[in-house]
Parts: structure tokens; C-alpha cells; sequence
């Protein structure tokens, strides 16, 4: 089991790595930083909205919730990789959701 310091530090710096890929990859197909901002936000917030009424996307957001729960609940180091596959599951939920409504 790891410090509680430090498993918050890792936990912490590896969501900021992942959404900064995100951030990158939005940054590519946007003009500028604004934009690639904005397009997470709405992916995070139209995107889960717009298909939470599809099965599949409610799927992903409540397998994404456990995930993210239990590597928060469960502090150990296999709890980071669960909490980060959680975490990156919410973000490609979001996307399904803008995806199958436009």
C-alpha cells in the first residue's frame, strides 16, 4: 500500500498526462488553445449529455464511474491503472455521445 501522498501525486500527475494528450489531440483539429479548451469542455459536458439516453454510452459512464471510485476507495498501485482506465473511458464516453448525435 502507498503513502497517501504519494498515491495522490501519482494519481494527480498521471490524469493531468492524460488530459493533456487529450488536449493535444483536440489542439490538432482546432485553430487555437481556446478552441481545444472549449472542445473538451464540450465534450466532458454536451457529449455525456447528448448520449447518456444510448445504452452504450451510459454503459461507459457507469463502468467509468466504478472505476474511478475504486481507484479513489482502494489505495493501492493497481488502483491507479483502474482510476486512470476509468478516467480515460468518461472522456471516450463523451465522445461517443457527440459522435452519435452529429
Amino acid at each position: 500500500m502507498l503513502a497517501h501522498k504519494i498515491y495522490y501525486r501519482r494519481l494527480i500527475i498521471g490524469s493531468v498526462l492524460i488530459l493533456g494528450m487529450f488536449f493535444l489531440l483536440f489542439l490538432a483539429q482546432s485553430p487555437d488553445l481556446a478552441d481545444a479548451g472549449i472542445a473538451i469542455l464540450f465534450t466532458i459536458t454536451m457529449g455525456i449529455w447528448l448520449g447518456i439516453s444510448m445504452p452504450g454510452v451510459l454503459l461507459c459512464v457507469m463502468t467509468s464511474s466504478c472505476l474511478m471510485g475504486y481507484g479513489l476507495l482502494v489505495r493501492k498501485r493497481y488502483a491507479l491503472m483502474l482510476f486512470w482506465s476509468g478516467f480515460v473511458l468518461f472522456f471516450l464516453a463523451g465522445m461517443m455521445g457527440l459522435g452519435a448525435r452529429y
